[in-house]
């Protein structure tokens, strides 16, 4: 009969992480040198302030009982040390080679819904984010038709937030949406690895949607399609 596996200590820690929606910051290293050290204390120092909204994990890349985890993150032959962020939702927010600084740290930390979408993103999901100005909002009939298409339905997430949201301020700046300027919705159409496919406004159909995820040669994870990719 087949046993259950045991999770090992870094994958707990993850796991405890996550239920109690902190962030978890794992070491990985081969060797407790110099190179390991300073991106310690650097961690330990970046995370104090932090310590209710994240948790530290040294795992070493050469014990055997860790194989499940650094092969789940790809991380066996990187660089060491390596730091990799992770929200509570699992998303990755942040991965640092060599060396990390309090800077790099502190942007691991994202907003609710741009962790949501990393985490779409990363499994290799289309994302419709829609912004709107005013409470009760409905989605734009064009993300619906975009999501209902057959073509696109089972790789895509919609995601909704109030433009007045102090906790995604961050994540409109970084979606140039201005929240004072902002009138009825605005759709951000983002797409895997990181991609800002374009914005679009309430009065946009899905045939725009669709043309500008050709355009940006994002439409299919085929690297032979044959939309977008001339010239590239």
């Amino acid at each position: 009969a087949q046993t259950a596996s045991v999770a090992s200590d870094a994958q707990q820690v993850l796991a405890r992480g996550a239920a109690e929606q902190k962030y978890t910051f794992f070491l990985f290293y081969k060797g407790n040198n110099a190179a390991t050290q300073a991106m310690l204390q650097t961690l330990k120092r970046g995370l104090a302030p932090r310590a209710a909204e994240a948790t530290i994990s040294y795992v070493d890349a050469t014990n055997p009982t860790e194989k499940a985890l650094i092969d789940q993150y790809g991380v066996g032959r990187a660089p060491m040390p390596l730091t990799r962020a992770v929200a509570p939702n699992g998303a990755v927010t942040g991965l640092f080679a060599g060396k990390v600084s309090d800077q790099q740290i502190a942007n691991a930390f994202v907003t609710p819904t741009m962790a949501r979408c990393m985490k779409s993103m990363q499994q290799r999901r289309l994302v419709l984010v829609c912004v709107s100005s005013t409470a009760g909002s409905t989605v734009p009939q064009a993300v619906r038709e975009f999501q209902a298409d057959p073509q696109y339905k089972n790789r895509t997430d919609v995601v909704s937030v109030q433009a007045n949201d102090p906790a995604e301020a961050e994540f409109l700046q970084q979606l140039n949406i201005d929240p004072r300027t902002s009138r009825g919705s605005t759709t951000a159409f983002l797409a895997p690895p990181a991609v800002l496919v374009g914005k679009f406004g309430p009065a946009a159909t899905k045939a725009e949607m669709a043309a500008a995820l050709h355009a940006a040669g994002k439409c299919c994870d085929d690297p032979n399609c044959k939309h977008g990719h001339s010239g590239r």
